[in-house]
């Protein structure tokens, strides 16, 4: 029998303890979660990549926040907007983030325009080396940044775009996808990946950011629809979404999920495939392991077999096996002991070789409980009365193994849903369920309050499935030579 019920907003822990609903009203009242901790960030030392406009740029941003920036005054959804309180000691992050000039690297205009006559097929990988090379440079001095800022020109990302690269260039706020297919380059990775590969070779997280960061004026075409430019979110809201991020980044713990002392200790890991670059084999799996703190960890598995009937990829057993055995060593090796519960998020149903493989690892660590969930679009749609769509944390439980969970909806907290277009909700399906569907499907909607690029708390999927996009962009262009950084700062 289908049963109709809401979900409360699930809290979030932050400093001393505290809890709240919303990042930013915790951060502020709190600050971070790991504040005061051993291994927490005492500052956030920044390094700065670009040309001369887009160092500037960044400089005039970075001192702007310092002080403060004032809340959105054209509008009653006081608690959507916010104001940026500051980034000085006292401000949400409780540390001061530090740029000095021999952390700022400007690659002269010269070395810009030679590239802009070069071979068309050649520019994106050239201009992705000139990046590379400051990157180098900063992470080879006695002292490297905690962060790095890639603030790319307008003339760059024009061409990384014509170049048809895989790679969306923009974070820290959400918007829409507009990726190109992509095209081949002379060493056959996109520009974001070369950039993040790099970082992770030299051991320094990247934040790549577009002029609109400092400048909402600057248009930016689309890719896939050039006559269009992106919408830009507000300054504070920008603010409240760079900073977390650069936080993150730096090694700290914005916030984590609040956790019952009574229930199991548990992780999430979400499991996902990629191509290979020459689209010839659905190669790795990956699996995005964050355990209740929110810290996100990255394995890749091995090559994914297909299913004959629907065409869906599934893991051999044994591959199946080794992937969660080393997740769960990692967790080991993190917590100094297993969890007492996993919980495995994926896109599409588990095969029965998968099944086999992760009851096989979990039995080894002897651990009792296991969560299998599959996690999609739900084809199903509810309707409220009048012109207001479902609460986010609307559940409709179908029977004993799936329910519609709304993560994006109206909000309470809010006053308002904030989407463009009306809302999709989840399909949860529980295979080999150690908890119940409504357990289950609370964890999801905490789950998606876990994106580190986004303080607006009501994602559409849960972090375990949402990293997996960045992640495979990624892993896939990533060889046995490079060296493979596990936490997810390196990847987002």
């Amino acid at each position: 029998m289908m049963k109709l019920s809401h979900l409360q907003e699930p809290e979030l822990e932050f400093g001393l303890g505290q809890r709240h609903v919303d990042i930013r009203y915790g951060l502020m009242d709190n600050g971070p979660f790991d504040t005061g901790q051993v291994g927490a960030p005492s500052n956030v030392r920044l390094g700065l990549i670009g040309d001369a406009e887009t160092v500037d740029g960044v400089r005039e941003w970075l001192i702007r926040c310092h002080e403060g920036i004032e809340a959105k005054t054209d509008t009653r959804l006081t608690n959507l907007y916010p104001p940026f309180p500051g980034t000085a000691d006292d401000g949400p992050f409780k540390v001061p983030f530090i740029l000095v000039d021999q952390d700022t690297r400007t690659i002269s205009t010269r070395k810009l325009k030679k590239l802009e006559g070069s071979n068309p097929l050649t520019r994106s990988d050239r201009y992705a080396e000139l990046f590379i090379d400051e990157l180098r440079a900063l992470a080879d001095g006695n002292s490297p940044p905690s962060v790095v800022i890639v603030a790319l020109p307008i003339d760059v990302i024009a061409s990384v775009n014509a170049a048809g690269d895989d790679g969306d260039l923009i974070e820290g706020e959400p918007g829409p996808e507009d990726d190109l297919k992509q095209a081949p380059t002379p060493t056959g990775v996109d520009f974001r990946a070369r950039l993040k590969i790099a970082a992770m070779r030299y051991g320094v997280p990247i934040q790549i950011v577009q002029p609109v960061l400092y400048d909402p004026k600057v248009k930016i075409p689309l890719k896939t629809k050039p006559e269009n430019s992106r919408d830009v979110q507000e300054d504070a809201t920008r603010a409240w979404n760079f900073f977390t991020a650069l936080y993150y980044k730096a090694g700290g713990l914005p916030w984590r999920l609040a956790r019952d002392a009574r229930q199991l200790r548990s992780c999430f890991i979400g499991i996902s495939f990629h191509k290979t670059p020459d689209g010839r084999f659905l190669d790795a799996s990956t699996a995005q392991m964050f355990d209740e703190r929110g810290e996100g960890l990255i394995l890749r598995g091995g090559r994914a077999a297909e299913l004959s009937e629907d065409r869906r990829p599934y893991m051999t057993e044994g591959d199946a096996h080794d992937l969660l055995s080393r997740s769960l060593k990692h967790f080991r090796d993190q917590h100094h002991h297993y969890p007492a519960r996993v919980v495995l998020h994926k896109s599409s149903p588990f095969h029965a070789q998968e099944m086999a493989g992760f009851e096989a690892a979990i039995d080894e660590c002897d651990i009792d409980n296991l969560d299998c969930l599959a996690i999609s679009k739900a084809s199903l749609r509810l309707y409220r009365e009048g012109n207001y769509p479902p609460l986010r944390g609307t559940l409709l439980r179908l029977d004993g193994d799936r329910a519609v969970l709304y993560t994006r909806g109206g909000v309470d907290f809010f006053r308002t849903y904030t989407g463009m277009y009306v809302p999709s909700p989840l399909m949860i399906r529980s295979q080999a369920p150690s908890q119940p569907v409504s357990h289950n499907a609370a964890e999801v909607l905490a789950l998606t309050k876990m994106n580190w690029n986004n303080t607006q708390f009501d994602n559409g999927f849960p972090i375990t499935l949402a990293a997996s996009k960045n992640v495979g962009k990624i892993l896939k262009y990533v060889t046995d030579d490079d060296p493979l950084k596990t936490r997810y700062s390196f990847f987002m």
